[in-house]
């Protein structure tokens, strides 16, 4: 398909009735529902899966730093952060991506907006906004305090079922989950959160490429 036909296509789906929790279930971790999943006092943020062409579809995501702060430090995701007051949460993805990445407004487009997922053990409902950019992923610079690495992902190893696999995690408390999904792309294990949204897009992209 023409880069220009996917771009659209992917768009219409965003428009369209989205999948929501019945595809981001299939990585959903089996500790997930142990928590309270009451979002009424929610936090709201948001963030930004880019997608670029390089030879072949890709996307970015970025390793977090260690950060002491940060409930989430180590871990794979899309760039992203915290709602400020009086902000869209299309501004919130795109001044986070800047922020984490040094990606410009005027390198994306909009496509849509994948479904909310809460987060329990953060207490934030995201709203994760898709686009598309002309992105030189060299030429990008990270946030050091936030963001250890930058990564570049081939969206034909998102479609891979190969790169599906479960793992037993060691959370930030000691306990060990076992049988959690994930996906291993270049030995980058992404799980949680980000991995359920991003079941949601490789659904809607499956659909387009079928």
């Amino acid at each position: 398909m023409k880069e220009e036909k996917f771009v659209e296509a992917v768009r219409q789906k965003l428009k369209g009735d989205l999948l929501g929790y019945t595809a981001q279930k299939i990585m959903e971790p089996p500790m997930r529902g142990t928590f309270e999943l009451d979002s009424s006092n929610a936090k709201k943020a948001a963030t930004l899966l880019i997608l670029y062409y390089d030879v072949e579809w890709r996307f970015i995501l970025i390793q977090r730093s260690s950060h002491p702060l940060d409930k989430h430090k180590g871990q794979i995701s899309f760039p992203g952060g915290s709602k400020e007051e009086g902000e869209e949460l299309e501004t919130t993805a795109i001044r986070e991506a800047n922020e984490e990445i040094g990606v410009e407004s005027n390198q994306l487009e909009i496509l849509g907006k994948l479904s909310d997922l809460f987060i329990p053990v953060s207490n934030f409902i995201v709203a994760p906004y898709v686009a598309v950019g002309k992105i030189a992923i060299n030429k990008l610079v990270k946030e050091d305090a936030e963001v250890a690495e930058i990564l570049s992902i081939r969206l034909s190893d998102l479609l891979n079922e190969k790169n599906v696999q479960k793992r037993e995690m060691k959370m930030a408390n000691g306990m060990t989950i076992k049988d959690v999904p994930i996906f291993n792309i270049d030995n980058h294990e992404i799980w949680g959160a980000t991995a359920m949204m991003l079941s949601e897009f490789k659904e809607i992209v499956r659909l387009i490429v079928k």
